[in-house]
């Protein structure tokens, strides 16, 4: 995919803000952990005809190389995406969406100790603004019936950042398209042990309809295998940190979509908040600009 990092990165946006909205249509339909491993295996099914075009099956079992990409696939689609929708039978879209902006202070943190990225005082402030949106709509909802949901949304973008740290070191021969598709497998494969546990328990594991079946096709294919590709094809070219801050501007559509869609009601706080975030994510952008346009 010929795109430039910053293009695909605001494209990414677009598409993060769909995540909670299919989440929430998913909670209750289908255990969590099949959800992950359906969207990850449909998204897998996707890159089969790259993957056949190169020849890059093998690579993906190259000894040393597996283990990094079990953990990418692991802690960056399989454990967030079920935790994401067992929080959402508790909390709603747009304060998953929302909490899920905890991750650029994870990003800054992270980043600059196992990547040593430089943060600027400037990258600082507009991280802060993101975190000030957060913190607006998180402080009015605290000691809410949908406390539960919250604090476990508050852990998924944790496993993602560990997710981009596995990303950032693997071998920069590997394309964005390979390191996509790697993800999909090793989630599918990674989410396995919880599914069948899943399958032990009490109860159905999904209820077939054909709503389900388009949530999970559009899961896979848009919001997993495009998403993937678009999202290494920035973070493989650009600082982490930065790209993290960005993309977590996306809770402004998501709000929007929850209200449009009839899922919960937009209050003038939560517009506050989210015109912060916003604020911050499109200043970090200015700054990824301004570093493009600097010659190495």
């Amino acid at each position: 995919m010929n795109i430039a990092p910053l293009a695909a990165i605001w494209l990414t946006v677009c598409i993060n803000s769909f995540f909670p909205i299919f989440g929430w249509l998913a909670a209750g339909r289908i255990a969590p952990a099949l959800y992950a491993f359906a969207g990850s295996a449909i998204g897998f099914a996707c890159f089969l005809p790259w993957i056949a075009r190169n020849g890059a099956f093998r690579t993906y079992f190259r000894p040393g190389l597996w283990p990094r990409l079990l953990a990418v696939g692991f802690f960056g689609s399989a454990l967030p995406i079920a935790l994401l929708v067992t929080a959402l039978n508790y909390t709603t879209p747009a304060n998953a969406a929302i909490l899920c902006q905890v991750e650029a202070v994870y990003a800054l943190v992270l980043a600059g100790v196992f990547l040593k990225e430089k943060v600027t005082p400037s990258q600082l402030a507009g991280t802060a603004l993101v975190l000030a949106g957060t913190l607006l709509i998180a402080l009015r909802e605290r000691f809410t019936v949908r406390w539960t949901g919250d604090l476990m949304v508050l852990a998924v973008p944790l496993f993602y950042q560990i997710s981009h740290l596995f990303s950032k070191k693997l071998p920069r021969d590997l394309s964005h398209v390979f390191v996509a598709s790697a993800r999909t497998l090793f989630a599918s494969l990674g989410i396995l042990p919880l599914v069948a546990f899943a399958a032990l328990r009490p109860g159905a594991l999904f209820t077939p309809s054909l709503e389900l079946l388009g949530i999970l096709l559009v899961f896979g294919v848009a919001l997993t295998a495009l998403n993937n590709v678009l999202w290494y094809r920035a973070i493989l070219n650009m600082d982490l940190s930065k790209a993290t801050a960005i993309v977590l501007s996306y809770p402004v559509l998501t709000a929007l979509l929850s209200h449009a869609f009839g899922i919960e009601r937009l209050h003038a706080y939560q517009a506050g908040g989210l015109l912060l975030a916003l604020a911050g994510a499109w200043w970090v952008t200015l700054l990824v600009k301004k570093d493009a346009a600097v010659p190495a």
